[in-house]
């Protein structure tokens, strides 16, 4: 009889430990995760990385915006033209899918504080050499 009692009591004692455990980690799963998100935003590799993809999102959504202007010139020279039309949509589609992702990413935790200052915290659709038109 002492056994069996020594035995789930060793069997209790284990449960409450594993179950006080699990108790533990749920409770300190909150600072744990805003501990982990700082020292991810704040690694060098994060910071370095967002501020080179700010650089090549920016210049790209320029590039975009200057070829539609390229593409709608060469449709007025030839309007009927179903190949400079598509080109003129697909380029316009471009530039506008690249500015959606810079707008997003200016707003993400660990990608928005890592902006080179001379870039604009959002694309602004009223600025022509980011308009997409």
């Amino acid at each position: 009889m002492k056994t069996a009692l020594k035995v789930f009591g060793i069997i209790l004692v284990l449960v409450l430990l594993v179950w006080g455990g699990f108790a533990l980690k749920v409770a300190l799963s909150g600072p744990k995760g805003v501990g982990d998100a700082i020292i991810k935003k704040n690694s060098a590799e994060n910071w370095t990385n967002a501020q080179a993809g700010f650089e090549d999102k920016y210049q790209a959504i320029r590039s975009a915006d200057q070829k539609i202007a390229i593409h709608k010139a060469a449709l007025a020279a030839d309007p009927k033209n179903p190949t400079l039309q598509t080109n003129l949509t697909g380029v316009t589609t471009v530039c506008i899918s690249a500015v959606a992702d810079y707008n997003a990413d200016s707003r993400k935790y660990l990608l928005e504080e890592f902006k080179a200052v001379d870039l604009p915290y959002q694309i602004s659709t009223t600025d022509p050499a980011t308009n997409c038109k």
